[in-house]
């Protein structure tokens, strides 16, 4: 029964980070450049509606191995799902999860819509993050990193705060 009670707890603490994500966004939508319909934007977990939709992106010549997410899920209680959307056309997909850790979550796989016009373009790690970010507050983590950084991401999320450790990790502080 407690075990039931943790998988309910966690799934609340990720609908929350996802719910205060787009609070936080129709709250200041300067957060996004340009003008884009914040009605427009969705934040919901990963289905296999988006699984789908991100198979398209297969043209890109880069798909991270999202159909298996749904186990990754069925596996990892407190691992975080994230798909972004715009109306009806899928613009990023993200998978974290502080596995056995305590003090650190990892961004395990964040991915956007290859295509160069999508309206939330240059926008998705940092909604991403931001939704990462309120979920590891929920669960008490003190850093995010990114498992793995591919080389054309590290500016990006350089730019957005994380820094390199003596290790080599790239992280950033979560604020409490």
């Amino acid at each position: 029964m407690r075990r039931r009670i943790s998988k309910l707890r966690y799934q609340i603490f990720r609908s929350q980070a996802r719910t205060l994500t787009h609070e936080l966004l129709c709250r200041q939508p300067e957060l996004l450049s340009g003008d884009v319909e914040l009605d427009q934007v969705r934040i919901e977990p990963i289905t296999h509606e988006a699984v789908s939709a991100s198979l398209e992106w297969l043209t890109s010549g880069c798909l991270f191995p999202w159909e298996d997410i749904v186990d990754w899920k069925d596996s990892d209680p407190k691992g975080f799902d994230l798909a972004i959307w715009f109306g009806s056309e899928l613009c990023g997909l993200c998978y974290a999860s502080p596995r056995k850790s305590r003090l650190c979550i990892k961004v395990i796989l964040l991915q956007g819509n290859p295509s160069r016009s999508h309206p939330l373009r240059g926008e998705i790690a940092g909604l991403a993050l931001t939704s990462i970010d309120f979920y590891a507050r929920m669960l008490g983590c003190q850093e995010i990193e990114i498992q793995d950084p591919i080389e054309g991401a590290k500016s990006v999320y350089e730019a957005l705060g994380f820094t390199w450790t003596a290790k080599g990790r790239l992280v950033i502080q979560v604020d409490p």
